[in-house]
């Protein structure tokens, strides 16, 4: 058993923006691993089971489609690292905000979390006029050019496919990891 601290936030308005805030309680919570769960008790190994079972499920949901859902152990741990991806985003993201803040400066708060948002979620992008895709385009191409060689390695691939997709070609999930 290996035990894990969690730091509890809630959602916040703070400037007209909805923040995540640490609310100051952490909590100790156990984790225990299938063979010790196994071992335990029948009950317990059943539980085990049933969180992998749900778990698999909801990756399958998740997927949306038959042609995605994973058809092996090694196709279900890759699927996981995909979370990395994620979160290699969701820093890109913040680091295009927080260009915006200066570069567009001149724009209003809703217009530059309009174009945080078509970069953060592929169906805002889809779905957004050529007018707005082309401001997206132009913004990314200003965040190449303005930003360090080490956003540059890290969200190249992200930025790219991006002003792809914001150029007419067609949106792939691979484009927002």
């Amino acid at each position: 058993m290996k035990n894990v601290q969690i730091k509890l936030t809630k959602t916040i308005s703070e400037g007209g923006k909805n923040v995540r805030k640490e609310t100051g309680v952490v909590l100790d919570v156990p984790v225990y691993s299938y063979e010790e769960l196994a071992a335990h008790s029948a009950e317990a190994k059943t539980f085990a089971e049933d969180a992998i079972e749900a778990a698999c499920l909801a990756k399958a949901r998740n997927a949306g489609e038959q042609s995605k859902v994973h058809s092996s152990i090694e196709e279900l741990i890759a699927k996981a690292e995909r979370g990395e991806a994620l979160k290699v985003h969701a820093e890109f993201c913040k680091s295009f905000a927080e260009h915006l803040a200066i570069a567009a400066a001149e724009k209003k708060q809703a217009v530059r979390d309009v174009l945080v948002g078509m970069a953060r979620n592929k169906n805002v992008l889809a779905t957004s006029n050529e007018t707005r895709r082309a401001a997206l385009a132009g913004y990314l191409q200003h965040y190449v050019e303005n930003t360090t060689e080490a956003n540059v390695a890290a969200y190249g691939s992200i930025v790219e496919g991006l002003v792809n997709a914001c150029n007419g070609e067609v949106i792939d999930d691979a484009d927002f990891e």
